[in-house]
């Protein structure tokens, strides 16, 4: 009877994800779509004449659709992830310094100086290094977004007891203490200036978090003057 109800209620919990899921998407497809809509009646209608200015708006809207059902998928991607890890033992700093390879232009183009400290650089983790690679290049993805002109993105390694901790630290405007608990939510939107207007579908660290908790780690983020960090650990 008890395996009975945690199944009833394991059930109940995924058939609410699911309904969350689809609220959620529809909410985010919802401005694009009107956007689109409205341009295109008012096109039809004559009021807007399809100048290149126009048919570019429309343009990057298509753009903002295509980028937010492609993330969705990678989401829903990452929430199976338990079932298709392939874990085995990978070098963590080996990988982190391959995953920032294609953000060296976007570092050197903002002035932005990237400082390392890797406690023990032939640390080996139990991982799957394609997965851990998404969640690397996605917290980094968003580090480079939010560094002003001149900042900083600091990326450290500290070894704990049975795990060992990941931080990427970057200055600029910090999150709102009251957003910590949900940054990590699917859509979730935090401070003004995290908001989507900067690019992205407000999926990408939730990716991170299934991601990370498929291989029994943990995820946080912090906020001090100045500066934002996020974390996730590792298993060793």
């Amino acid at each position: 009877a008890a395996v009975f109800n945690r199944m009833a209620e394991s059930l109940a919990e995924i058939e609410m994800l699911r309904k969350r899921m689809v609220i959620d998407v529809a909410h985010e497809l919802r401005t694009p779509l009107t956007n689109i809509r409205g341009y295109l009646e008012a096109l039809v209608d004559g009021v807007v004449p399809p100048t290149p200015e126009t048919l570019q708006l429309l343009h990057n809207e298509t753009l903002r659709l295509t980028s937010l059902v492609d993330a969705v998928m990678q989401l829903a991607r990452a929430e199976g992830a338990k079932q298709g890890l392939s874990v085995k033992p990978t070098a963590l700093v080996e990988l982190i310094e391959r995953a920032m390879e294609p953000f060296e232009q976007r570092f050197s183009d903002g002035k932005i100086r990237v400082l390392t400290d890797f406690e023990d650089p032939a640390v080996m983790v139990q991982a799957d290094s394609r997965r851990i690679s998404q969640v690397i290049g996605n917290i980094l993805q968003n580090a480079v977004q939010y560094t002003p002109q001149g900042g900083t993105v600091r990326i450290a390694t500290e070894q704990l007891p049975g795990e060992i901790r990941v931080t990427f630290a970057n200055s600029g405007a910090e999150l709102d203490p009251a957003d910590l608990p949900f940054i990590f939510e699917r859509f979730y939107r935090g401070e003004k200036s995290r908001s989507r207007d900067r690019g992205g579908a407000g999926i990408g660290l939730a990716i991170v978090k299934e991601l990370v908790e498929a291989h029994h780690g943990r995820v946080g983020a912090e906020t001090s003057p100045g500066e934002t960090l996020f974390w996730f650990t590792l298993p060793l």
